[in-house]
């Protein structure tokens, strides 16, 4: 649902009336939602399991269907980066901006002998924003931007009861433009990128790489992979990546893993690089099997380092989190706190998100200013469930520079923000989002960009995925 990392920023390329800026814009996309046909919409009634575009299906499972996404978003700003826009994005004002989505595709996959299956994906996607001027600026001298191009185009062979004694599809090789994921998305989520001439800079549109070869395997506890793709940046870093990753679940409440990465690439600071990553989730109590109460407590971590040639300094990036749900109470609020650090030296590489929070921290700071180099972060996030289709979030950050001296300040403190956000499911194929974000800048923040008031942001979402 999140925008690509754009590599590389140039910093020098009255808060909102929310409710009345929202009216418009809320029923703008129930309109849009309403006038999807009616068979779409009656699809809940299908077989959960059958994408109701479906228009082949045999007895052994081979299958062959269309594919379609649609995501509309409204983005409404006040404030923005400190009241110092114009500053910032050399004399261009954020308001508020529109961006959408649509993606048309073709799936299937073929049953041969022993269960082996062979696989394919396609889709064209149209990006569009509109409206105004995102936040970041993406759009700054272009105006309303359109963008058509194929995004995901691979093809793939798993390997069913061939091995069978390592298990079912033991081994699963694909080779096309598709994402590769790693862990969390700390390190490797989405190898595309989206805003500038490509548009939907926050909803993203192309986000595999220009291509990717990768070869998972599974057998019981044990799970990896050996990768290599070429990123597909805007900016002229071709940059390419190859390595292997593997996890180990020593039970379903204890897993550990780790991968290893070698980097080439056009950036200097980038070619050459060696990175190491180590991570985990356990839920200590639960595994030694103590006390009730305390079982639902789980800790997790991951660490990166990157090691660089030509005596460049290594950049180093890490988070600890620990997190509490009361599953048996009213709303089954989880409680966690993450504590993540990445020096001044740190590249980001592709990281990307996979719920709130992760790995865009925070939905002014992370999505727009700061991200994750040079910047320390504590995070505590409150998650209930009031009614079933219904989930609330409440995130706190406090953001700090790292090293302010590498930005050119003198105080770490950069900002404090608040978000909320608001998904209702309203069907298996239909979501719709609300964030309200709220950012006050710090010491480190008014002297770095100029701007002393606070930043805010709302968004409305629609997403639709057959």
């Amino acid at each position: 649902m999140r925008h690509a990392l754009i590599l590389t920023r140039n910093l020098f390329s009255s808060q909102s009336a929310m409710p009345i800026r929202l009216t418009c814009p809320i029923v703008l996309l129930s309109s849009a939602f309403l006038a999807l046909p009616s068979a779409l919409l009656a699809a809940e009634n299908v077989d959960d399991a059958v994408n109701p575009l479906r228009f082949y299906h045999s007895a052994n499972g081979s299958f062959l269907q269309a594919t379609l996404g649609l995501d509309l978003a409204f983005f409404s700003q006040g404030n923005a980066w400190y009241g110092n826009d114009k500053g910032i994005l050399k004399g261009q004002t954020v308001d508020s901006w529109w961006e959408s989505l649509i993606r048309i595709g073709l799936e299937g996959n073929y049953v041969l002998p022993n269960t082996q299956s062979l696989y394919a994906k396609i889709n064209v996607v149209q990006a569009n924003t509109f409206g105004g001027i995102d936040a970041d600026g993406t759009n700054a001298g272009m105006g309303d931007v359109k963008w058509l191009g194929i995004d995901n185009a691979y093809v793939g062979w798993r390997s069913g009861t061939l091995f069978n004694s390592l298990g079912q599809d033991f081994l699963d090789l694909s080779f096309g433009r598709q994402i590769y994921t790693v862990g969390t998305g700390f390190l490797f989520a989405s190898e595309g990128e989206a805003g500038f001439q490509r548009a939907a800079y926050y909803l993203g549109g192309r986000n595999s790489a220009d291509y990717a070869a990768i070869a998972r395997m599974k057998s019981g506890a044990w799970s990896g992979d050996l990768f290599y793709f070429k990123d597909n940046s805007i900016l002229p870093s071709n940059t390419r990546a190859g390595g292997c990753s593997m996890e180990y679940a020593f039970t379903d409440i204890a897993i550990l893993g780790g991968s290893f990465s070698a980097i080439e690439s056009d950036l200097s600071d980038r070619d050459g690089m060696q990175v190491f990553n180590l991570r985990g989730s356990i839920n200590p109590f639960a595994l030694i099997n103590g006390p009730m109460i305390l079982r639902p407590l789980t800790l997790e971590g991951e660490f990166v380092r990157e090691q660089r040639d030509n005596n460049l300094p290594s950049g180093f990036g890490w988070y600890a989190a620990v997190s509490y749900q009361w599953s048996e109470m009213p709303w089954k609020p989880k409680l966690t706190y993450r504590y993540a650090s990445f020096d001044e030296h740190y590249d980001t590489l592709f990281y990307s998100s996979t719920d709130w929070g992760s790995w865009f921290q925070g939905e002014i700071t992370g999505e727009y200013d700061l991200f994750n180099t040079n910047l320390d972060s504590h995070m505590l996030r409150l998650k209930v469930q009031p009614v079933e289709p219904l989930t609330l979030n409440l995130f706190y950050y406090r953001f700090s520079l790292h090293n302010p001296g590498f930005f050119g300040v003198q105080d770490s403190h950069y900002a404090d923000e608040w978000d909320l956000t608001a998904d209702w499911t309203v069907n298996r194929h239909l979501t719709v989002s609300l964030v309200g974000a709220l950012a006050v800048p710090g010491s480190g923040a008014i002297a770095r960009l100029g701007g002393d008031s606070n930043w805010t942001a709302t968004m409305v979402m629609i997403t639709v995925r057959y």
